[in-house]
């Protein structure tokens, strides 16, 4: 009986272990930005490229990770700070109303460091067909 319990004890405190190890893992993920597609069109006169307008809410944290895109993309900051740090130019502090241009295939990171929510609206014009962001290694 006494065997048991303490085989009850053991498996209790895995699964707790478990569980807190679950909270940690989700807790070192970055918040994820929710972007919303506000238009998307051919570019006139060019067939082979697109204009995209998207809103993107960037909770506390988050964290694009390095990518880049297959055309230029022009960020302007509607509320609160980002920081976008663009390869070759270093980190930069975007506040409310500021707004910065990223050529294509230039690699960048968009982050929000602050305690409060930030907004962006991002103009794009891109290859049509291929996809808006990818990952950089």
């Amino acid at each position: 009986m006494r065997h048991v319990k303490h085989l009850i004890i053991a498996a209790c405190a895995l699964v707790a272990i478990g569980g807190a190890t679950a909270l940690l893992t989700q807790a070192a993920e970055p918040a994820k930005t929710k972007p919303t597609e506000l238009i998307s069109r051919p570019l006139t006169g060019d067939p082979e490229r697109e204009v995209k307008v998207i809103n993107v809410i960037l909770p506390a944290g988050a964290d694009s990770g390095r990518h880049y895109h297959h055309g230029d993309q022009y960020t302007t900051v509607q509320e609160g700070e980002i920081h976008i740090d663009i390869e070759g130019k270093g980190d930069h502090v975007y506040k409310a109303g500021e707004a910065v241009h990223i050529a294509p295939m230039v690699v960048h990171r968009t982050q929000n460091l602050s305690e409060q929510p930030a907004r962006t609206i991002e103009f794009f014009i891109v290859a049509k067909g291929k996809p808006l962001s990818e990952k950089a290694e």
